[in-house]
């Protein structure tokens, strides 16, 4: 099997089209033609449903997709490594990671990356956990940071930050008037939450026979901090992603009775070995990830350390 071939159709099936893979590789969109439409005939079906919008995988190209991308990741390695560049990583490394840490990740790591391992070209894709999860099963990245609100260990994983769930209003608002407010005092606020914590906090507000007030369910944190903003809802949001806010706008208290943590999780694949280049950099998140950890244990203990105004 001709693995540029192969290459073609993973960089249009990534690129959506042609003509945007031609540019990406830098071969003719019709070299890049002849090339998927050999490998179709090898395998003996459509990888490609083609269309004047672009290109999208059929059912047997998303299945040859994760394959077709370990095997070119495998011979990318054994080139590298038989050139003797071991001590030189290169090649493309895949992150997934959330939104709520992807800010100031993304721009540290490419610093140190550009200072430590010029060869090494990232490539960082954003979206919830559950995604990102299905990402590193699938092979779609490599390496992946992921979200979860529940206690326990997962498998294939290492923690690398545990943040205090906040109660967060518009300043002044009376409920967060005290560093820390029980769980029971939410249940009468009108509230903006994430998706993905609806369930979690609806268990625990069950359990204390605490009827939550759920106006509004957001995918993102920017929708419903807006909402706390100009809506006059209450949110609950991770300490370190509102450390990250800068406003004056509003104010926040630690929930507790019972406390509730959001723990980010840092994997590597298993779909194909880890390249040198991934090993490098999962060691640079996982550097960063715990930097920040330390940085807002410190900026908590100065804020309880500092007199109440």
């Amino acid at each position: 099997m001709d693995l540029k071939s192969l290459r073609a159709f993973c960089g249009v099936a990534d690129a959506g089209s042609f003509s945007r893979a031609a540019t990406a590789l830098d071969v003719a969109q019709s070299v890049l033609s002849r090339q998927v439409s050999a490998l179709e005939v090898e395998l003996g079906g459509r990888l490609l449903h083609r269309s004047g919008r672009g290109a999208s995988t059929t059912e047997l190209g998303e299945a040859v997709r994760g394959r077709a991308k370990a095997l070119l990741a495998e011979a990318e390695q054994l080139l590298l490594e038989a050139r003797g560049v071991r001590d030189k990583p290169s090649g493309s490394v895949s992150l997934g990671v959330v939104p709520g840490v992807a800010h100031p990740l993304v721009s540290r790591l490419s610093a140190r990356l550009r200072r430590g391992y010029p060869l090494i070209r990232l490539r960082v894709y954003d979206a919830y956990s559950g995604q990102v999860e299905e990402w590193l099963a699938s092979g779609h990245v490599e390496i992946g940071l992921f979200q979860r609100f529940r206690a326990g260990k997962v498998p294939g994983a290492e923690k690398v930050l545990q943040s205090d769930m906040m109660l967060v209003a518009p300043r002044g608002h009376p409920a967060t008037r005290q560093k820390e407010v029980p769980l029971r005092v939410i249940g009468g606020l009108p509230l903006a939450l994430p998706v993905r914590l609806v369930p979690v906090l609806a268990e625990l507000a069950a359990r204390q026979r605490i009827v939550l007030n759920v106006v509004l369910e957001g995918s993102t944190s920017a929708i419903i901090m807006d909402a706390v903003a100009r809506s006059g809802l209450c949110g609950v949001f991770a300490r370190h992603h509102l450390e990250r806010q800068k406003s004056g706008q509003f104010s926040a208290s630690r929930i507790v009775k019972p406390a509730i943590g959001q723990t980010t999780w840092l994997a590597v694949g298993t779909r194909r070995p880890a390249t040198v280049a991934v090993r490098v950099v999962a060691r640079l998140v996982r550097e960063i990830m715990l930097e920040e950890g330390r940085l807002a244990s410190e900026r908590v203990g100065a804020q309880a350390a500092a007199p109440d105004s």
